[in-house]
């Protein structure tokens, strides 16, 4: 059974009279990888700062359970030790460009009262563990993009935390130093640690994330799996259909009275839209049989996370 690590009741959040959060109630289970996912502007980063403890909230509560305790949750309002236990990794990298690798990890374990004879033995753990073995004299300005988000997320990890916060830890890097990325952030992960996420890669964190919520007009509307997420609203899925004939008019003339929303020929292929795949799919296939064609290919594809995003938010109401 998952046990809730972070506990949120309540959070609202003002600048001014600015309102960005509003009322969010949330549990942020022990060990998962949860996502936080929104529009620019949503409030994910306000939201994650407040977690830290970088900014006041405005109303409500953010607790952390104790070390070894089930039941029992601290405020961080009054009790800093729980900002001990996290992590923080910003889109703005945290380290010092001018410092080397090693300069600024013993910098960061410094800040957090780590005993002298501890630093290097955990900074070298750290090291290898992000893959900057070897990088330890070099100035961090001198470090590609993708070392320079690893350096970030070692400076993070230098106090041992229990939670590690990542907001927009992919951000500016390409394809492959973002598949890296996730692959060092589930490493984190397996070792028992709580990693909480926001990101616009939409489709790697329906991959990465245990679960995932979305902020959307101040507060969270959608919590759960990415399947989950998949099951509130009404979504077409795929039926990719390659024919020898490819006689796609007249598969669609033989498919007509079928819950089909649209079918388009894409190359050599015909693509069929639909709510009732199974359904679609059985007629689908007597229909081949019956005109003896012969099939190629045959895939059926279910919406990409960003398909769903973009349906919940523009049909808000739909559930």
């Amino acid at each position: 059974m998952a046990l809730p690590i972070v506990k949120i009741r309540g959070v609202s959040k003002s600048f001014g009279s600015k309102q960005v959060l509003s009322d969010i109630d949330l549990d942020i289970n022990e060990g998962e990888i949860f996502g936080l996912i929104g529009a620019s502007g949503a409030g994910k980063t306000t939201l994650l700062e407040a977690m830290v403890g970088f900014i006041p909230v405005s109303k409500g509560e953010i607790a952390y359970r104790k070390d070894g305790a089930v039941m029992n949750f601290v405020s961080i309002k009054n009790d800093s030790s729980p900002k001990a236990r996290i992590g923080f990794s910003t889109q703005t990298p945290s380290f010092y460009d001018k410092l080397t690798v090693n300069e600024n990890l013993e910098y960061f374990a410094k800040l957090y009262d780590i005993p002298e004879q501890f630093i290097k033995p955990r900074t070298a753990k750290i090291l290898e563990l992000v893959e900057l073995t070897g990088e330890e004299n070099t100035v961090a300005a001198e470090l590609s993009g993708g070392m320079q988000k690893r350096l970030d997320i070692a400076c993070a990890l230098v106090n041992d935390p229990q939670i590690l916060i990542l907001d927009e830890p992919t951000a500016d890097l390409d394809p492959l130093l973002r598949k890296h990325i996730w692959a060092l952030i589930k490493k984190i992960n397996s070792f028992g640690k709580t990693v909480i996420i926001s990101s616009h890669f939409l489709e790697e964190m329906d991959e990465l994330c245990s679960r995932i919520a979305l902020i959307y007009n101040k507060s969270i509307t959608h919590l759960g799996t990415t399947e989950e997420f998949r099951k509130k609203f009404p979504y077409n899925q795929e039926i990719i259909l390659n024919l020898a004939s490819q006689r796609y008019e007249q598969l669609a003339s033989m498919l007509k009275g079928l819950p089909i929303s649209k079918m388009i020929v894409r190359g050599n292929k015909t693509v069929i839209y639909t709510q009732q795949t199974e359904t679609v799919l059985k007629r689908v296939l007597d229909i081949v049989e019956q005109q003896r064609e012969t099939i190629l290919d045959l895939d059926v594809q279910k919406p990409t996370l960003d398909e769903v995003f973009t349906s919940i938010v523009n049909n808000p109401g739909a559930e």
